[in-house]
């Protein structure tokens, strides 16, 4: 959190040894390691140069033998032992070796922990540098130490800070604030950090804003940051929107997002206001000001309908126009939004269509958005082109489109037949890879509409002759105990399967073989009775499976008990195999909750934060966002907004 980003960078690897050669030679561009020529002595070598007298009068010099330690440093050689040199290296006006020396001590404090108050002497004085580069880096090294038992030499040369004349300084100890907090919380209380940190939201430069932002939500929480919202405070920060960068724009958008208008009419000047972020060229400003417009419309019904159709254009913009990486995350988000409110995206469906050089990721997502996009005005042109992409080289697209074919036909009940129809004509080719998604997928459709099953039942017997997997192999046997009088060739098919009962049969395919021959005995009984017969003896006989053995035993004394009361129970599990719904793979709750989150990572990953974040940040949100709980030590009485 507190790395160090130089902004002088070292001189070129080429020039770096060169013309020192007990320095080692550096390789450019290999791509194995920074350096050849190794020695065993390499640490004895550098400390005696760190201590040599004459290296120390020479800037250049020392600065060579520094980046040398820092090169190793960073291929993980352990430099440790040298930590004492570094420390007196940090007694220097040369800024480059300043900056390297931090860097080492930064890394290795934690390491050397009673050692490391050797330097503290030196970074408090650094701190009260004239030049203000060297106060700001004094500053972020105290904080990256990572030494507990430092925290008294910290406290007071980051408050300074944050009153210094330095927007550079200022901005380092803003972010030194939330070390302080993870040393001691209570310290934020006693020496009043947060009301001090909320202050600074007033302070001309935009970085020290913005980092102002970032730390009183990490300090405070979101809950925290709306209590502390005001009127005044809002519209400060809208006005100072285009002063910011792109990150402080988000974290402005951020905060304003939790913001409560007090009526309509101040709802809309801040969505006037903020309109033009609509037409930016990042998208993660884009996605906080959406978010801002969907959370302040939420209780707004019609309202909040006519945000969405504002920011479709925006999106679908950005979506096309981007690189890969940000239309994938945008196709997260739109998905979200097709979800809430499928009529918005309608009429663009045009603009999801898979192109070629999209990359698989992207593919998939638009072919999801194409599923909530159908509707009965355009599932003639989504299922068209679906039906394009099934013939892909690409297995994987290829597969994506007959699902989506599918759910299409299940979600609009008006394009259920035109699914049905493509289906049709998958198992009419005879591919196999088609042919084995087309009957897996079909099984939900004839379901749902069993009335339309029947052209697709003309082509199990062929489609028994090509597929391969296990699912698909399953899908063509329930589908043929389903609706074996309508199949003629249903009894022989399954035969030969009771054939390889004894091979390699999947358990799955077993189970439903042996649902598929009971339901087809009760319905054609004389052509299924030797076959059904041999079933149940050696599905009896088979103890692999101890729930296949239990249902053969169950059918077996239930058909010897009463042969009529059998058929009576066997048809009715079959009318409960027809659905007139299916549920969504994701609840509307959890939809909900990462539409809370819409602009984050929750929409990207698809699961709401606690989900996929670690368990220590978990509990530190929570102490920070739960009203129940103590926010160790922070205080949730916000002071007064600026005017």
């Amino acid at each position: 959190r507190f790395g160090f980003l130089f902004s002088t960078l070292p001189p070129s690897p080429t020039a770096l040894f060169s013309h020192q050669h007990h320095l080692g030679k550096m390789v450019v561009g290999s791509g194995v390691g920074l350096f050849v020529d190794h020695k065993k002595g390499e640490i004895p070598e550098l400390k005696a140069l760190l201590r040599d007298s004459s290296v120390d009068k020479d800037p250049k010099q020392k600065r060579l033998v520094m980046e040398r330690v820092v090169g190793y440093m960073t291929l993980g050689i352990d430099m440790s032992p040298l930590f004492t040199e570094m420390t007196m290296a940090t007694a220097t006006r040369d800024l480059v070796q300043k900056k390297m020396a931090y860097l080492y001590l930064s890394n290795y404090a934690s390491l050397q922990a009673d050692l490391a108050l050797l330097v503290i002497n030196t970074l408090q004085k650094d701190a009260r540098d004239e030049d203000p580069m060297v106060r700001g880096l004094a500053l972020r090294c105290l904080c990256s130490l990572h030494v507990n038992n430092l925290l008294e030499y910290i406290v007071e040369p980051v408050i300074k800070g944050l009153g210094d004349a330095s927007p550079y300084v200022r901005k380092s100890a803003v972010m030194c604030v939330l070390r302080l907090r993870e040393l001691d919380s209570q310290v934020i209380v006693e020496r009043r950090l947060v009301e001090k940190v909320y202050s600074m939201l007033k302070d001309k430069d935009q970085q020290v804003l913005a980092n102002s932002i970032h730390v009183l939500l990490a300090l405070q929480g979101e809950r925290g940051m709306q209590m502390m919202l005001s009127r005044a405070m809002v519209v400060a920060l809208l006005q100072r929107l285009r002063e910011l960068n792109e990150w402080g724009q988000c974290l402005v958008l951020r905060v304003v997002s939790h913001y409560k208008p007090s009526d309509d009419q101040a709802m809309f000047e801040i969505m006037n206001y903020l309109d033009e972020r609509l037409r930016h060229s990042n998208g993660a400003v884009v996605l906080a000001a959406i978010r801002v417009f969907l959370r302040m419309t939420l209780d707004s019904g019609a309202i909040h309908y006519h945000v969405l159709e504002r920011v479709r254009a925006p999106l679908i913009t950005l979506m096309t126009g981007g690189s890969p990486e940000t239309a994938f995350i945008l196709l997260k988000h739109i998905l979200l939004l097709a979800q809430r409110a499928p009529g918005v995206f309608e009429e663009e469906y045009a603009a999801f269509f898979v192109r070629v050089s999209d990359p698989p990721h992207v593919m998939d997502l638009k072919v999801r958005v194409l599923v909530q996009l159908a509707s009965p005005s355009n599932y003639t042109a989504v299922l068209r082109e679906l039906s394009s992409l099934v013939t892909s080289y690409d297995t994987e697209l290829s597969r994506l489109s007959v699902e989506a074919i599918g759910r299409i036909g299940v979600r609009v009940p008006s394009a259920a037949s035109a699914a049905l129809d493509h289906l049709e004509r998958m198992l009419a080719r005879g591919a196999p890879v088609v042919c084995e998604h087309a009957v897996a997928v079909s099984v939900n459709l004839v379901r749902r509409y069993p009335q339309q099953a029947g052209p697709l039942l003309v082509h199990l017997p062929r489609a028994f002759e090509v597929v391969e997997s296990d699912k698909a192999r399953a899908a063509l046997v329930w589908m043929l105990g389903q609706f074996g009088e309508a199949v003629a060739e249903a009894p022989y098919l399954l035969e030969e399967l009771v054939e390889e009962w004894g091979g390699e049969m999947d358990v799955t395919v077993r189970g439903e073989l042996l649902t598929a021959c009971v339901k087809v005995a009760m319905k054609r009984p004389s052509e299924m009775q030797a076959t059904l017969g041999r079933l149940l003896k050696v599905a009896v006989e088979d103890s692999s499976d101890v729930d296949l053995h239990d249902r053969a035993l169950y059918y077996y004394r239930l058909i010897t008990a009463d042969a009529a009361r059998a058929k009576e129970v066997v048809e009715a599990g079959m009318e409960g195999a027809f659905v007139g719904h299916f549920d969504d793979e994701e609840t509307d709750r959890h939809r909900e909750a990462l539409f809370e989150d819409f602009g984050s990572l929750s929409v990207v990953y698809g699961q709401p934060a606690e989900n996929w974040m670690l368990q220590s940040e978990i509990d530190a949100w929570k102490r920070v966002t739960d009203p129940n709980i103590d926010h160790s030590g922070v205080n949730t009485n916000p002071p007064r907004a600026p005017s």
